[in-house]
């Protein structure tokens, strides 16, 4: 009788197929303030734009952006929050958001008045490209 010898498991992994990575940096971010409802008021910041504080949805960016023309792209990713990271390319701040790839736009609701915002964009195909050029605004003050 002879004994069979296992032997450890063994992965073979390719080498040839490397992810492609999203080298091309997201342009043309291009951030406004606009009523979801109804009312306007002033307020705009590097983003000129108009904004309002509906009673129901709070204050609302409306964020657009030049695709990438990349057909690996699925997704992009809005974030955005009270403070800027400080360094170009960096994707680190309070909030974000997933947006489909083939809506190269998005609607942030709910901001604070009288506030500062920052915005920016990054792609994804499995791996996240650095974040876009970004945008800032401040939000008008609550309506007296």
């Amino acid at each position: 009788m002879t004994k069979q010898q296992s032997l450890p498991w063994t992965r073979v992994t390719e080498t040839g197929c490397i992810p492609q990575c999203l080298t091309a940096a997201l342009a043309g971010l291009l951030l406004t303030m606009l009523p979801l409802l109804t009312g306007c008021g002033g307020g705009s910041g590097s983003g000129d734009g108009q904004a309002s504080t509906p009673a129901d949805t709070g204050i609302t960016a409306s964020l657009t952006w030049d695709p990438i023309p990349d057909p690996l792209v699925n997704a992009y990713f809005v974030y955005y929050g009270r403070q800027s990271p400080g360094h170009p390319g960096s994707c680190v701040y309070e909030s974000s958001m997933h947006v489909p790839a083939d809506s190269p736009s998005a609607i942030v609701t709910n901001l604070e008045p009288n506030t500062r915002y920052y915005f920016t964009v990054s792609a994804y195909n499995g791996l996240e490209s650095a974040c876009s050029a970004e945008a800032s605004t401040v939000t008008p003050p609550t309506p007296v």
